[in-house]
Parts: C-alpha cells; structure tokens; sequence
C-alpha cells in the first residue's frame, strides 16, 4: 500500500524553517553561554556609555578650572594660578585642558623672569602639533640664548626647517649664537638666507644690521 505524503502547507519555506529550528536548538544546548553574551553585551554598553558621561564630565569639570586659571592669572594672583594649574593636572591629568594649564604657569614663570628652558618640555609633550611644537622648540633656544649657552642654541633650533612657519627667526637667532661663538662666516651665511628667505623687511633689516 503506498503511504500518504504529509500535505506542505502553500508558500512554506523548508529550508529556512530547518534553520529556524537548528538555530533553537543550539540555543536550547548552550543557554548559559548565550546568556552569559548577552549579559557581556549589555554590560559593554553600559560600560561605553558610563564612560562617555565620565569623559564629559572630566572635560566640563576641567575647562571650568582653566577658566578660574584664566581669572586669576588676568588678576595677577599668580599664587592662585599654581594652586589651581596643580589641581588640574592632579585630579584631570588625563584632560586635555591640562596643556592650558601648564602653558598659563610657563606664562607665570615669563612674568617672573623665572622660566628655564626645560620647562618648556612639560608643555611640549603633551602638545601634538608640529608648528606649535617648533614654535615652543625656537623659543627654549632664545632661552638658552639668554643664559649665554650660545652652542645649545645652535642644536635646539637644528630640527626647525623650511617646513615650519618660523624657520626664518629661528635661523635669525642661530646667526646671533654663531656671531658669539666667534664663527663669522658661518653667521654670515646664516644672516645671508634669512636676507633671501624671509618676506618681511624687520628681518632682512636686522639681517643687513649683522653682516
């Protein structure tokens, strides 16, 4: 006698109902590990959101006490800008408001007459651009400059290049430092390209000045 085939209801899908049930299967074997992802799933939003609000509130938080910084130093309460610049960086060293922070206590050191050229390395590591970090490069020199170390002013503005907005003072102050030193021609080698470089007549003036 020939068996029945079981009647298929219309448009059934065979296919996607056998990977329906495969797919409720592997759940129904493997519940505590599927329950466990979900669980790590939820508990990485939550983290990722705890820690954008935290985030936010570091920056708020910190560019609020560069302000109070800002105040003060404005007011000439430099006691009080040293105060606050160390509460920064103690409780939001990871802000990036710190850098202000620090440039503001340099600005007090310049006040003073008190900045020394290694100081400048505080704020340069944590500052990402190039252009600045030349600028901050050029200006250690003049410090060395200042204090008379004429051949650490050559090697410090050495890594500034054409590349960098003041390429033409830094090789101002290298000729200055080669001029002290006692090494004329190649001082005025240097004066000679600051005269051929540079778009502003206050440097080519200065420049013919020292030939």
């Amino acid at each position: 006698m020939e068996k029945k085939k079981v009647p298929l209801e219309k448009d059934v899908d065979i296919e996607f109902e056998y990977k329906v049930y495969m797919i409720y299967d592997f759940l129904k074997k493997n519940k505590i590990f599927v329950i466990t992802g979900v669980v790590l799933v939820f508990l990485l939003i939550f983290t990722f959101f705890a820690y954008k609000h935290h985030k936010e509130t570091v920056l708020n938080e910190s560019s609020a006490i560069v302000y109070q910084i800002q105040k003060a130093y404005d007011s000439k309460d430099y006691k009080k800008v040293q105060e606050l610049v160390n509460k920064l960086k103690k409780e939001y060293s990871g802000s990036p408001f710190v850098k202000l922070g620090i440039a503001y206590q340099l600005l007090v050191k310049k006040e003073k007459e008190e900045i020394k050229p290694e100081d400048l390395n505080k704020l340069q590591v944590r500052v990402n651009s190039d252009q600045i970090n030349a600028g901050l490069t050029e200006y250690r020199a003049y410090l060395y400059y200042r204090n008379k170390q004429y051949g650490k002013v050559i090697t410090t503005v050495r890594p500034i290049d054409q590349r960098f907005y003041n390429y033409v003072s830094a090789l101002m102050l290298k000729g200055f430092a080669l001029k002290k030193l006692g090494e004329e021609d190649k001082a005025v080698a240097a004066f000679n390209q600051v005269l051929q470089l540079s778009r502003y007549d206050y440097f080519k003036l200065i420049a013919k000045e020292n030939l």
